[in-house]
């Protein structure tokens, strides 16, 4: 059976984009989105290169969601080997004194809870796996976490994003420790731009056609080479931009 990916997140962008660079090197995509109309426009395409891949209609911040979706995806494609969870609340531009309660807790969810849930669904599987590799401890599951810089400093209107970038970079940092030496690599992927997701290049045409965007195609390539990676040589964090980037700290 082909090498299993679960992509949470697996909208046109930076989730779309990962799962074809998977797909395209052979590996099964898993394909979790809250609607089949998010995951549409990457449908479209996992069908046109006749990739192996299933969607599955998760909310990733519901427990009950995730169990099922993971568990139809397993018994569907096989023990997934990669996970990508690439879901964010949002919150830019919101003074401390105006942030509801009720939707930070639910932009903290997207960015962190969430994350926890499809570890916790994942883990288990990856540990009793035969893993693979000639070493002592072979490699038994890698977990990308697609992140900002605000995982790393909060700033003026960004509290509520910033809160679960943090507590994300702490989830991923705890896995790698914890389950490290039995063959699990954990990845904290700090994108510190503006993606050139569909809706950001019509928001920001000039950005765009200035190179100035991260590209989510050529980011892939990273996020397949993390995959690859031999635990004498892991990355834990990762810093992406490009090449115009500021360079924001």
């Amino acid at each position: 059976m082909a090498p299993v990916v679960a992509v949470v997140g697996c909208g046109p962008g930076m989730g779309g984009s990962a799962a074809l660079k998977f797909a395209r090197s052979g590996y099964a995509v898993a394909a979790m989105c809250r609607s089949a109309e998010s995951f549409a426009p990457v449908r479209e395409k996992l069908q046109a290169l006749g990739a192996s891949f299933g969607f599955y209609e998760v909310d990733a911040t519901s427990a009950e969601s995730v169990a099922a979706g993971f568990a139809k995806a397993k018994a569907e494609l096989g023990v997934v080997e990669v996970l990508v969870y690439n879901c964010g609340g949002g919150g830019f531009g919101i003074s401390v004194l105006d942030i509801d309660p009720q939707t930070f807790r639910s932009s903290f969810d997207a960015s962190c809870t969430g994350a926890l849930l499809c570890a916790q669904a994942v883990l288990p599987s990856m540990l009793a796996s035969e893993g693979s590799g000639q070493f002592a401890v072979k490699k038994k599951g890698t977990l990308i976490f697609s992140s900002a810089t605000s995982a790393f400093r909060g700033g003026n209107g960004t509290a509520q994003f910033a809160c679960g970038k943090h507590a994300l970079r702490a989830l991923s940092q705890s896995i790698a420790k914890e389950y490290g030496k039995q063959g699990i690599h954990a990845v904290h992927v700090r994108l510190d731009c503006v993606l050139d997701t569909p809706g950001y290049q019509k928001k920001m045409p000039q950005m765009y056609a200035e190179h100035r965007m991260g590209c989510t195609d050529d980011i892939a390539e990273t996020y397949f080479a993390l995959a690859q990676q031999s635990p004498l040589g892991w990355s834990n964090e990762v810093d992406i931009r490009p090449f115009q980037e500021g360079w924001s700290c």
